[in-house]
C-alpha cells in the first residue's frame, strides 16, 4: 500500500512538472506571437526560442521557432545540419495539424527546397486530399517532382491542376517541355495536336504548337504552324515575332526583314518588346558588319511611332555610337537627356561619346552639368578620372580620387607614408580593398603627369592597406622597369602578381615578360610573352603585347618571325583606329629597318 501511495505521489509530480513546462512555453509563445502580429520579428524570434527550449513538445512552439530560425543570418543557423533541425522542428506542427494549409504548404517547400523530395511530396499529396479546392498545391507538387527526374508524376500533377483549373498555355508549354525531357516526342506531338484541336482559334497555343515542332527539329512544320496564327490574325505582333525568330535562325533575311517590319507596326507589342527586338537586330547588323542602311530603315519605323521616347533615344544613340558617329550619338542621348535629365546612365553616356569624339573637355564640362540633377554614383566619378586624364588634366583626376579617398577614410596621408595606424577602426575590409584599388588609380595618375616618385610612393601605400593586389604590383613594376628603375624589385613585383587568378592576366604576364627582356632574359622573356598572348582557341588581340613579341624575337634573332609580330601589331592599332598613337609610327620604323 505505501508503494502504491509512493508510485501515485510520483505521478502527481511529474504531472505538475509537465503542466508548468507547457505553460510557460504557452505563455512565451503568446508573447511572441503579439510581438509578430506589431512587426517585432526580432523580439517574436526570441520568445519562440525561449517557448520551444521550455518545453520541445510544443508544437506551435516548436513550428514557429524552426521556421523562423531559417532565416536567422547566423552562419552556423545556415549549414545543412542547422536547416534540417529547423525542418525537424517544423515537422511535429506539420503531422500535428496536417489540415492547416499555409504551413503544410511552406513545409513542403522547405522540405523541397532542402532536398528531401519524398517528405516534401508527402506533405503535399497529404494536403492536396485534405484541400481538393487548393489547385495551386500541384503546382509545387509537379516542381517537386520534376526536381526529382519524376517526369510522368509531374506531368500528371500538371494535368490534375489543368482539370481543375483549366488550360493555359503557360501549363501546356511546361508539359511539353516534361514530355521532351522524357523524350517522349509522340507523346508531346499528340499533346500539341489535342490542344490545338481543343482550341483552334487561339493564336498562341497555336504559336506554341509551332514551337514544339522547331524544338524536336521539324522546321518545316514549324513553319506551317507559325503562318497558321498569323493567318488567324494578320496582326498578332507574338505571330510576327515568331516568324521573324524561325526567318533569322533559318537564314531568310528577305522574310526577315519583312516580318521585322510588320511586327514593328503591330499595336499589341509595347515600346519595351519593340525596342528589344530592333536591339537585337542592330546587334546583328553591327557584329556581322553588314548593311546597316536594312537597320537605319527598321529603326525609322521605329522612331517615327515613338518619336519622343527617351527609351528610344538611347539606343539611337548606341546605334550611331557603335557605328562610329559619335555626333550623332551625342545628339540623341542629349535629347534623352531633356525628356530624363535624372537617368544618371544618359550622363554617362554623353560624357563617353564626347570623348570618344575627342572632346574630353567638353565631357568634363558635361560632369558639371549633370551635377544640377544628380548625385554622381562612383561609376560616373571614376569615368570623370579617366577623362580628365584623356584631357591631361591630371589636378582635376587626383582631386577626385582624394574626395573619393576621403569619404572612406577622412584624413588619410595619400601624399606621405601611410600606415594601418592611420585608418578607423570600424573600417571593413572591402572598404580596405577600395582604398587600395584607388590609390593605384591615384598612383596611375601621377605616372602619367610626370610625377615618377608621387606615382612609386602611392603603389606602396597601395601594397600597404593590402598587400596581395595584384594590379598594383603590376603598375609599380612595369613604370618603374621602363622609367629606368631597380629591375630587380620590378621583377620580384611582377613575379609576386602572377599569382591565384592573375596567374594567366595577360598584362601582368606581359609586364614580366617585358622586365626579363630589360634584364636580358631573352629567352624567359619570349615564354612569358608567348603565354600572354593565350592559344589559337582564345588569342589576345593587343597591339601591344604583340610589339613586345617583336622585339623579343629580334632580340633572340629571329627577324622574320619579328617581322610577323610587328605586322600584327600594326594591323591592330589599324583595325582599332589607333594610328595617331606614336607607337604606331615607331613600329612602323621597326618593320622598313628589318625588311
Amino acid at each position: 500500500m505505501l508503494i502504491l501511495v509512493v508510485f501515485m505521489a510520483m505521478g502527481i509530480a511529474y504531472t505538475h512538472a509537465e503542466t508548468a513546462a507547457r505553460k510557460k512555453a504557452r505563455y512565451y509563445y503568446t508573447a511572441g506571437a503579439d510581438r509578430q502580429a506589431v512587426g517585432q520579428e526580432g523580439a517574436a524570434y526570441e520568445y519562440f526560442k525561449k517557448a520551444y527550449l521550455a518545453d520541445p513538445t510544443y508544437a506551435e512552439a516548436a513550428s514557429a521557432y524552426g521556421s523562423r530560425r531559417l532565416y536567422v543570418a547566423i552562419d552556423t543557423m545556415q549549414s545543412g545540419t542547422e536547416l534540417n533541425r529547423s525542418l525537424d522542428m517544423m515537422k511535429q506542427y506539420i503531422d500535428a495539424y496536417p489540415g492547416d494549409l499555409y504551413e503544410n504548404l511552406f513545409y513542403g517547400y522547405v522540405a523541397g527546397q532542402l532536398h528531401k523530395p519524398e517528405e516534401s511530396i508527402r506533405v503535399l499529396e497529404r494536403t492536396y486530399a485534405l484541400h481538393p479546392e487548393s489547385a495551386n498545391i500541384l503546382l509545387s507538387l509537379a516542381e517537386t517532382y520534376s526536381n526529382t527526374g519524376s517526369w510522368r508524376q509531374a506531368i500528371d500533377a500538371l494535368d490534375r491542376y489543368e482539370h481543375q483549373a483549366g488550360r493555359s498555355p503557360q501549363i501546356t508549354t511546361r508539359k511539353l517541355s516534361l514530355m521532351l525531357v522524357d523524350k517522349d516526342t509522340v507523346g508531346a506531338l499528340r499533346e500539341a495536336r489535342l490542344m490545338t484541336e481543343r482550341d483552334p482559334s487561339d493564336v498562341a497555343l497555336t504559336i506554341l504548337r509551332g514551337n514544339l515542332y522547331d524544338a524536336v527539329a521539324m522546321p518545316d512544320s514549324a513553319l506551317v504552324w507559325y503562318l497558321k496564327a498569323e493567318e488567324l490574325d494578320p496582326e498578332s505582333g507574338p505571330a510576327k515575332l515568331a516568324l521573324v525568330a524561325y526567318y533569322e535562325e533559318n537564314g531568310d533575311s528577305i522574310e526577315y526583314d519583312k516580318k521585322m517590319y510588320e511586327a514593328l507596326l503591330t499595336e499589341d507589342l509595347d515600346l519595351e518588346q519593340k525596342t528589344d527586338l530592333v536591339a537585337n537586330y542592330l546587334q546583328t547588323l553591327l557584329r556581322d558588319n553588314k548593311d546597316h542602311k536594312r537597320g537605319d530603315y527598321l529603326f525609322s519605323v521605329l522612331q517615327s511611332q515613338y518619336p519622343h521616347e527617351p527609351r528610344l533615344l538611347d539606343l539611337s544613340a548606341r546605334y550611331n555610337a557603335a557605328k562610329g558617329d559619335f555626333a550623332s550619338a551625342r545628339d540623341q542621348i542629349s535629347y534623352a537627356i531633356d525628356r530624363d535629365p535624372t537617368n544618371i546612365t544618359y550622363w554617362g553616356q554623353l560624357m563617353t561619346y564626347e570623348a570618344a569624339d575627342d572632346h574630353a573637355d567638353m565631357a568634363l564640362e558635361t560632369y558639371e552639368r549633370a551635377k544640377e540633377h544628380i548625385i554622381p554614383d562612383e561609376q560616373l566619378r571614376m569615368y570623370y578620372v579617366s577623362v580628365a586624364q584623356m584631357a591631361e588634366r591630371y589636378d582635376s583626376a587626383a582631386n577626385m580620387i582624394r574626395s573619393m579617398i576621403d569619404e572612406i577614410q577622412p584624413g588619410l596621408p595619400v601624399d606621405s607614408v601611410v600606415s594601418l595606424s592611420n585608418l578607423r577602426k570600424d573600417i571593413t575590409a572591402d572598404q580596405l580593398d577600395r582604398l587600395s584599388e584607388l590609390l593605384v588609380t591615384l598612383g596611375d595618375v601621377y605616372h602619367l603627369s610626370g610625377d615618377s616618385l608621387g606615382a612609386y610612393r602611392t603603389y606602396e601605400n597601395a601594397l600597404i592597406l593590402d598587400d596581395s593586389n595584384a594590379m598594383a604590383k603590376n603598375n609599380y613594376a612595369y613604370f618603374l622597369a621602363t622609367g629606368g628603375g631597380d629591375l630587380d624589385k620590378a621583377l620580384a613585383l611582377s613575379k609576386s602578381s602572377l599569382s591565384g587568378f592573375d596567374a594567366l592576366n595577360p598584362t601582368y604576364l606581359d609586364t614580366y615578360a617585358w622586365i626579363c627582356f630589360l634584364k636580358g632574359n631573352y629567352a624567359e622573356a619570349l615564354e612569358y610573352q608567348e603565354e600572354a598572348l593565350g592559344d589559337e582557341d582564345n588569342p589576345v588581340e593587343n597591339a601591344e603585347l604583340y610589339e613586345h613579341l617583336g622585339d623579343i624575337k629580334a632580340a633572340l634573332g629571329d627577324t622574320e618571325g619579328a617581322l610577323t609580330a610587328w605586322r600584327h601589331a600594326v594591323e591592330l592599332r589599324e583595325k582599332f583606329m589607333q594610328t595617331e598613337a606614336p607607337e604606331y609610327q615607331e613600329t612602323l620604323r621597326k618593320i622598313q629597318n628589318n625588311e
